[in-house]
């Protein structure tokens, strides 16, 4: 667990906004919800989410409002992690002219997306690993609870196209299946608005999109950062067939006739 803040980690904190070691505001991250529990919607100028990945928290949904805060192993900072690898004051995020950021405390290096950083500006659907910790931030209300089974079927539309079964990838996504109906557009990435979300550092946040009618089935990059690969061949747009394999970032998703 954290050890006590040095006078040099306290003028840091105050420096860069960040509540010291005693200061920190209750408010400044609320748990809105238990995994069973849904979160309140909230529109206001500076909120924003992060939802517990892994862990004891798993599931969980905090909400941020507009207030830096701390997060860390510490049971005095903000948002306290059960989490023996994480710091005592592990990472702080903050809201600023309109934009919110993320900056290690460690002086270690922070992981964002996988990749070590010291500060990195945030955009929506960003995975933070604190300790062993994975933390997803969200501009979006996220959903609550753990990755279900996703059921897709459109109102009025019953022509299935394909499905898409997620077959290699995090352990939280392995296994999940989605139907694609005619007329039905399915956007995969780390987004919480994403039709199909995957827990993948490597995929954007709104990586490609799949949509289909009678006649074909094509599935289409977002710019994703990585790129889409269909059947090992990166692609910009590409017809999908039954057997052909996806690859999102480190999610490997097969395409079976329905």
């Amino acid at each position: 667990m954290g050890s006590t803040a040095s006078t040099s980690e306290l003028v840091r904190f105050a420096r860069a906004g960040y509540p010291s070691r005693g200061d920190c505001a209750p408010g400044g991250a609320t748990f809105l919800a238990h995994p069973s529990c849904p979160p309140r919607g909230s529109s206001a100028s500076g909120k924003a989410y992060i939802r517990v990945l892994g862990g004891e928290l798993r599931g969980g949904i905090f909400r941020l409002d507009g207030q830096p805060i701390v997060i860390g192993s510490s049971t005095d900072v903000n948002l306290s992690l059960p989490d023996p690898q994480a710091l005592g004051r592990h990472a702080g995020l903050r809201y600023h002219e309109g934009k919110w950021s993320v900056e290690d405390l460690t002086g270690n290096g922070l992981s964002v997306n996988d990749i070590s950083t010291t500060s990195r500006a945030l955009s929506g659907g960003e995975i933070l690993r604190v300790g062993a910790t994975e933390l997803q931030f969200s501009l979006e209300e996220p959903k609550s609870g753990l990755a279900e089974p996703l059921e897709s079927k459109p109102p009025g539309r019953q022509d299935v196209l394909m499905d898409l079964v997620v077959e290699q990838g995090d352990g939280r996504d392995q296994g999940r299946r989605i139907q694609l109906f005619s007329g039905q557009e399915v956007i995969l990435g780390r987004a919480s608005e994403a039709q199909l979300v995957l827990h993948d550092c490597r995929s954007s946040r709104l990586h490609c999109r799949i949509e289909g009618d009678s006649r074909e089935v094509a599935i289409v990059d977002l710019d994703s950062l990585n790129g889409t690969h269909v059947d090992g061949r990166q692609v910009q747009r590409a017809i999908l067939r039954p057997g052909d394999t996806i690859l999102v970032g480190r999610t490997s998703i097969r395409c079976l006739k329905s």
